[in-house]
């Protein structure tokens, strides 16, 4: 057993990408995929492609080229699992096994992202050469990716462990305890200040200094800290470098537009496989989710256009050939998964600054931003030339505008992996979904974790 949990943590170490050499006999050889650190960090060029490294991590199919949005829409009401995966079976039921492989390669994806990124924290300071002011870019770019995988950790698991230094060696420092979820939140704070203020405005397929502030009132909406998330969103809001697009499907077929914030850029190299898993095998997919039809089509109201620009109603063409009715459209790539993932938008910033304005009963403010959503999604896509009235809301209460609200983040991100997430900080999800033990709003911590480390405890009993 003791060689066996050696192994695994082993292959553990090697996946997280840059490791130190290890000084225990049984592993007196460096992972072969791991890279010594005193090879990479010695110049500007070394610098840079460790950090590529650390936004190749959210690339992983187990993050965020799949996995982590998919599964937060399909545990929610916006996904029916329609495919052969008991794995991903497991999710839809919300009967989650720590054994199930789904769960090990997101927990291993996101914290290979974070070990990748603390290697570029601590080493790039150090690095000869390099300007001061190329150091500080550097480690505030990698302090976001930190941030975000935590932030991102939390939402899933709670309480994790927090580590804020790189994995070098296989000893027992990798037996790190769960930190409480606030805690970690705070480090999440703080690193996106630290990047913030480092940070050039940028693109939004790097980090950059909006991206940081929008993500920050996300943060302080999940914390209920609902004065900052409307400052911090309002200072988004403000800023003429982003805009809505008078179109509502233009944010998925155009990369990189002034919607986005923030994306994850993939090609026919780095390729996302949304669309795959989504679309059926007469179009190149594997039909493994699509659009749970009971519940998520009639949260659409006549005259929004975002029904026929998410969901197909069996006129939407791709490459010439129409796609089914009822076939999730926001990824249209199967073939090639270059669809880029939005991990925050505009209209995302608006919602929260609406929502946190509606809970510190700013409700004219609040209905005003809800309504400038609605306004732009009465236009329809240019592929049916016509344009429809949705009706402005009139919500007049907090009750009435906070439930407006939640309505209209469902069907303006759907498929973009908020819809759980939303119904758990909400305190929602259960009587909504049916889920009588409160532990299974969190995802198990993987089997291997807590075989290997004994520091590690389950919340509920398996």
């Amino acid at each position: 057993m003791f060689l066996r949990n050696k192994i695994a943590r082993v292959a553990l170490l090697s996946a997280l990408g840059l490791a130190g050499t290890s000084c225990d006999k049984i592993l007196d050889q460096q992972p072969q995929n791991a890279l010594d650190t005193n090879q990479v960090f010695t110049d500007l060029a070394g610098a840079n492609a460790a950090l590529t490294g650390a936004y190749g991590g959210l690339t992983s199919v187990n993050y965020y080229g799949l996995r982590y949005p998919i599964f937060a829409d399909l545990l929610a009401d916006n996904l029916a699992h329609l495919g052969t995966f008991p794995s991903f079976a497991e999710f839809k039921n919300r009967n989650i096994q720590p054994t199930n492989a789904e769960v090990q390669s997101l927990w291993t994806a996101i914290y290979s992202t974070i070990n990748r990124a603390n290697n570029v924290i601590e080493y790039v300071p150090g690095v000869s050469g390099i300007l001061d002011a190329e150091k500080k870019r550097i480690v505030a770019e990698a302090k976001f990716i930190r941030a975000l995988c935590y932030f991102d950790l939390v939402r899933y698991w709670q309480d994790v462990p927090l580590v804020l230094t790189p994995t070098k060696v296989v000893d027992a420092s990798l037996n790190v305890s769960r930190t409480m979820a606030k805690d970690v939140y705070d480090q999440v704070k703080l690193d996106f200040d630290a990047a913030e203020a480092d940070l050039p405005e940028g693109s939004p397929s790097r980090a950059n200094k909006g991206a940081a502030r929008a993500l920050k009132a996300r943060l302080a909406l999940y914390r209920g800290q609902f004065t900052e998330a409307a400052t911090l969103a309002d200072q988004v809001i403000a800023t003429t470098k982003f805009s809505l697009l008078p179109v509502y499907r233009d944010n998925f077929d155009a990369k990189n537009n002034p919607e986005s914030i923030f994306e994850i850029n993939f090609d026919n190299v780095t390729s996302s496989s949304y669309a795959f898993f989504l679309f059926p095998g007469s179009r190149g997919g594997r039909n493994e989710v699509g659009p749970l039809t009971t519940t998520l089509l009639t949260a659409y109201e006549p005259g929004d256009s975002r029904r026929n620009a998410s969901i197909s109603d069996g006129t939407f063409p791709v490459d010439g050939r129409l796609i089914p009715a009822n076939v999730a459209i926001k990824y249209t790539k199967s073939g090639t998964g270059e669809d880029n993932f939005r991990v925050i938008r505009l209209a995302e910033v608006i919602l929260i600054s609406a929502e946190a304005k509606a809970r510190t009963n700013d409700l004219v403010g609040s209905l005003a931003l809800l309504n400038r959503i609605r306004t732009r999604a009465s236009f329809k896509p240019p592929f049916t030339g016509t344009m429809v009235a949705l009706a402005p809301s009139t919500a007049a209460t907090q009750t009435d505008l906070l439930a407006a609200i939640d309505r209209e983040r469902r069907v303006e991100l759907a498929f973009e992996g908020h819809r759980w997430f939303d119904l758990v900080r909400t305190d929602r999800a259960q009587a909504l979904l049916g889920i009588t033990e409160p532990g299974r709003l969190l995802l198990p911590l993987p089997f291997r974790e807590t075989l290997n480390n004994k520091n590690l405890k389950q919340y509920i009993p398996y």
